[in-house]
């Protein structure tokens, strides 16, 4: 009895760590799960927002240095009013120094604005980049400090006839007008600028590159003239493919627009004429119709003599001209007859 007793007991205790071992193996299964789940709890976890880059400009536009008479028009009141110095203005806000006024805007840390004296000008957002700024120069002059990395569409400087694009580094824009004609003169410092403006536009106006651009008060005539250094100019033709001309010192560029009689389409002539006085470009068309456009390029002979171009200029567009006229004013009369003939063409 006390054998068979000994072999239950042993039965009874073999059953017992059976089952043990069965409930420890379940306790542990999902013990071991335990880490597999976790990478998918941590994923369901919402991804880190982005990081947005630092703004360029500060939201607001802060004057510093007031010297003289320098007022401002906020556009939540209405009129001018003397500036604080050290106070911060809205966009859209317009300002106005005197005679002997100066006053620096300043947009950043590392961008500003210099406002001579007698000038004018409106601060805002292209519509199109909020985050960028533009400078409407209504009159007088400016001088930007900025960085030469700036980004592209970061920063411009408008006038009624001609748009400063992709503005950086340091430049000058003086804009003077009167009765009949507007003067715009762009110099670049360091960095660089786009300039566009109607038939025309300059990619990169770089450093110790300077341009003006005479614009008369109804548009009919614009005379681009190169001051110093050497850039490209793109000249429109009427055409897919516009004229690329070189501009150097003294090297000038004359657009006429007129309209035609009947259908009122506008009617464009425009003449290069090189440092030395020669032309070198002449086309005239009608906007919208390609197929009236006409235009050549015009090269000395080899061996010619520049002093001898210098004297006679060939007649433009036109065999009449007075043996008396200078060479420049030949050239620029003699191209208005081609806007008279592509506007009688036109006008059939």
């Amino acid at each position: 009895m006390m054998d068979q007793a000994g072999v239950f007991k042993a039965s009874v205790c073999a059953v017992a760590v059976s089952v043990m071992t069965t409930v420890c193996a379940q306790d542990a299964k999902p013990a071991a799960e335990q880490p597999a789940a976790q990478p998918a709890a941590a994923a369901e976890q919402p991804a880190a927002e982005p990081q947005h880059p630092a703004q360029l400009f500060e939201p607001l536009v802060r004057v510093m240095n007031v010297r003289g008479l320098c007022e401002v028009k906020n556009p939540d009141v209405g009129s001018f009013q003397p500036v604080l110095n050290n106070k911060a203005y809205p966009l859209g806000s317009s300002f106005r120094t005197g005679p002997d006024g100066s006053v620096m805007l300043v947009f950043s840390g590392q961008e500003s604005v210099q406002v001579l004296e007698s000038t004018e000008v409106v601060v805002a957002s292209p519509e199109k980049k909020p985050a960028g700024r533009i400078m409407h120069l209504v009159t007088g002059k400016v001088k930007t400090t900025l960085r030469d990395n700036l980004p592209e569409g970061s920063f411009g400087v408008e006038t009624p006839h001609a748009t400063c694009k992709n503005v950086a580094g340091r430049g000058e824009f003086t804009l003077a007008a009167d009765a009949t004609a507007e003067t715009l003169q762009i110099k670049i410092v360091t960095g660089s600028a786009r300039i566009e403006g109607s038939q025309y536009q300059i990619p990169a106006l770089r450093a110790a590159n300077t341009v003006e651009i005479q614009t008369a008060a109804d548009r009919s005539l614009s005379r681009l003239t190169s001051v110093s250094g050497d850039f490209a100019i793109i000249l429109e033709n009427g055409t897919e493919t516009p004229v690329n001309f070189g501009m150097s010192p003294k090297a000038v560029v004359k657009v006429w627009r007129e309209n035609a009689p009947v259908g009122g389409r506008a009617i464009i002539s425009t003449l290069v004429v090189s440092p030395t006085g020669m032309a070198r470009h002449r086309f005239a068309y009608a906007e919208g119709r390609p197929n009236l456009a006409t235009g050549e390029l015009i090269a000395p002979a080899e061996g010619e003599d520049k002093e001898k171009d210098k004297e006679e200029m060939p007649v433009l567009l036109s065999t009449e001209g007075k043996k008396a006229e200078a060479p420049a004013e030949k050239a620029e009369k003699t191209a208005e007859p081609a806007a008279e003939k592509t506007e009688k063409d036109a006008a059939k």
